[in-house]
């Protein structure tokens, strides 16, 4: 019988851990994906965090992790040409696939029945959920006091300014997904992957149901986004300081406080073990390092002889 997962998933880190439980062998897997940094650019309804799990999980993901691999950049030439500001980059095959969400979306469909599609004509077999059909924005207050959509921060702004609050314009009132709760009801173990937790997992968690939902897992397991303190990548442990959480993987235990029975973290933070388990999670010390299909496959093993 297959071994139900569920795993939280938002930018790389997260696809990249859900390709591991996606090349084992006898697990049932479904990605729960943040939204929360959808947006419109040059016209079109862009989902990244869907679109990297997505990617990442056929095989054809970029080699920064996001994107697809080897795509030409010709629309974006013509359009710089045009005069337009092409910060915010689409390869050509990746323009594609939103211009084909954005003709779905205005004829009626939703995005978890988009994204179903999109996963069938890419090969993946997994369930790829977004956490929900209605709108939800991530906003970033910054240290001046202006609010920022999520991509402007991150990726217009390239994540420099200091993060003082988070929002999740449309949260409260969103409702789950299809497969949504059914998926973590039914999950031997919730992961909550190796992503941004402010910026990436909470915008999942912000919608009372699920949050609630997640609480009442069966098991809960954290995998920390932290290297010896810092994030290979992006801006969580920055992030998580200005917002007032402790250093290291003391912040990842605050930061889903009540979720979590198992803490993962990196042999770089392996002496933060003994404070971390006074706070009332096991926790388990492996190399976390994910980038490899082989290293995320091997890892992902790891976390299913724990269970």
């Amino acid at each position: 019988m297959a071994t139900q997962i569920t795993v939280l998933s938002g930018g790389v880190g997260g696809a990249r851990l859900a390709r591991g439980f996606d090349r084992v062998s006898g697990v049932d897997l479904s990605v729960i994906v943040n939204i929360g940094d959808d947006d419109r650019f040059y016209g079109l309804y862009v989902s990244p965090d869907v679109d990297t799990v997505l990617y990442t999980l056929a095989g054809i993901e970029g080699m920064e992790g996001w994107g697809r691999r080897g795509d030409s950049q010709v629309v974006m030439e013509h359009l710089r040409a045009l005069g337009e500001d092409t910060t915010f980059t689409i390869g050509d095959a990746d323009l594609a696939l939103n211009l084909y969400r954005t003709a779905r979306l205005e004829a009626g469909l939703p995005l978890s029945a988009i994204t179903t599609e999109l996963a069938g004509l890419l090969g993946v077999e997994s369930a790829v959920l977004p956490v929900s059909d209605d709108e939800i924005r991530t906003r970033v207050q910054v240290e001046d006091g202006t609010w920022l959509s999520f991509q402007e921060y991150f990726v217009l702004r390239q994540h420099r300014d200091e993060v003082v609050d988070v929002r999740f314009h449309g949260a409260r009132a969103a409702r789950p997904g299809p497969g949504v709760i059914d998926a973590i009801r039914r999950a031997e173990a919730v992961v909550i992957a190796p992503s941004n937790p402010p910026l990436s997992v909470w915008p999942i968690l912000s919608i009372p149901e699920v949050a609630s939902a997640v609480a009442q897992a069966k098991r809960v397991l954290a995998v920390s986004p932290l290297f010896g303190g810092r994030a290979l990548k992006g801006p969580a442990d920055r992030v998580l300081r200005s917002l007032g959480f402790p250093l290291g993987n003391r912040a990842i235990v605050a930061a889903y406080e009540g979720l979590l029975d198992d803490l993962i973290i990196d042999t770089l933070d392996g002496h933060e073990r003994p404070e971390l388990t006074e706070a009332g999670v096991y926790v388990h010390v492996a190399s976390t390092r994910v980038a490899a299909p082989e290293d995320a496959e091997a890892f992902a093993q790891w976390m299913l002889d724990l269970l």
